[in-house]
């Protein structure tokens, strides 16, 4: 996102996402994490049970589904505990580590020195952090925020208001599937989601663009 709005250079971002994707793999290894989706419990109740089995929030991504992160044996017992309080579902996800948690800080320096070779820029359109829910200010706060989204939990369904907010009403979900175009009809029921996938959602989103 911010290669498409000018602060980082083309081949700048395909390296330091490569990099980061590295970074992040060896603290999966280096730690033994999992993740785990709740459904149909609310956030100050799904905070309560983080706190008390000692895993961390990962993706508040929309009303009724908050993805948990931490270490094996805890989420284990997260899970349980989350069922116990209500969740109409608990699940472990098939992922490699605890991504968005503490497990991940390995990562963090790492990646801070890769963006310390890079030339970024103040972003010529808004982009939305996940760590603040907010548009990146000026060049010189954009790496940290980056850093700090390797442990953060996304706050998806805050960042989806702030652009509702905004008077934005239509919405592009960029990559294969329609998961976040899922979770945003169920932040606002009245908000336009469009795909492109491959050509032909290409073609169909085009279209409906010009209407």
């Amino acid at each position: 996102a911010l290669t498409a709005a000018g602060a980082i250079g083309f081949e700048d971002g395909l390296r330091v996402v490569r990099q980061r994707g590295r970074f992040m793999q060896e603290a999966c290894d280096a730690t033994r994490g999992g993740m785990a989706a709740i459904l149909g419990l609310g956030e100050d109740l799904t905070r309560e049970v983080c706190a008390r089995a000692g895993v961390a929030l990962a993706n508040l991504n929309c009303p009724g589904q908050i993805v948990i992160s931490g270490e094996a044996g805890k989420i284990a017992n997260a899970i349980e505990m989350a069922k116990a309080k209500g969740a109409k579902r608990a699940v472990p996800m098939p992922v490699a580590g605890a991504y968005h948690s503490p497990l991940m800080a390995g990562a963090g320096p790492k990646l801070a020195a890769e963006l310390a070779g890079v030339k970024i820029s103040s972003p010529a359109i808004p982009v939305i952090s996940n760590v603040t829910a907010r548009p990146h200010g000026a060049a010189a706060g954009i790496p940290s925020r980056l850093v700090e989204q390797v442990t953060s939990p996304v706050r998806w369904e805050e960042s989806m208001r702030y652009l509702l907010a905004q008077g934005f009403t239509r919405f592009i979900e960029l990559g294969p599937g329609t998961a976040l175009s899922g979770f945003l009809k169920r932040i606002d029921r009245g908000a336009q989601t469009l795909n492109v996938a491959d050509a032909a959602s290409l073609a169909d989103t085009a279209a409906a663009l010009e209407t």
